[in-house]
């Protein structure tokens, strides 16, 4: 996908996952920072440029640690936000957008093996489906929605409009998507 087209979908997946530059606990209590970015470890959260708060400088390991400890210990379930005042370091926003695009790229390539002609759908159908799989995983998005799977390996974008709605995600989120499988279908 060149830069000038995934703009778009830049957008789409920040708006629905929201871009965060502190760490925080996602949906499922994982820490996580910046675009929907879970952070397996304290040493995963160490290869991340953070920074101090306090005084813009580069956050140190134990810097990190200790935020990704603070955050860790919280109970789930608040919005992102509410996590802010148990750290003391953010992401700048390029280390955040740097991050996102990498992501992009592993779940582009990964769809680009799950669904022969990937490269040549509609670009509302590969927009609709990275967001998916952003929100579940490769794997998540093929084995938790095998009907979907079997419809866009068959390019049948309305089947995949009614295929698509995820739980837990917001109504506005699965409508931006189901729209994205539709206009495809009318191409």
């Amino acid at each position: 996908m060149s830069n000038s087209s995934k703009e778009p979908l830049i957008h789409l997946i920040k708006e629905g996952e929201g871009s965060i530059e502190h760490m925080y606990l996602d949906t499922v209590a994982k820490v996580t920072v910046g675009v929907g970015n879970m952070l397996p470890s304290v040493s995963a959260a160490q290869e991340l440029p953070f920074l101090q708060k306090s005084d813009d400088t580069a956050a140190s390991a134990a810097d990190i640690a200790a935020d990704f400890e603070n955050v860790a210990r919280q109970s789930p379930g608040k919005i992102a936000s509410s996590y802010q005042s148990y750290t003391q370091l953010y992401l700048p926003e390029d280390a955040v957008n740097a991050l996102l695009d990498k992501r992009i790229d592993g779940f582009e390539a990964q769809l680009v093996r799950d669904f022969p002609g990937y490269s040549d759908y509609p670009e509302d159908a590969q927009y609709a489906l990275m967001d998916m799989v952003f929100n579940l995983g490769n794997r998540g998005l093929v084995s938790k929605f095998p009907s979907l799977t079997r419809a866009a390996r068959d390019q049948d974008w309305a089947e995949c409009a009614a295929q698509c709605h995820r739980r837990g995600i917001s109504d506005h989120r699965n409508e931006e998507v189901h729209a994205l499988f539709m206009s495809a279908a009318n191409r």
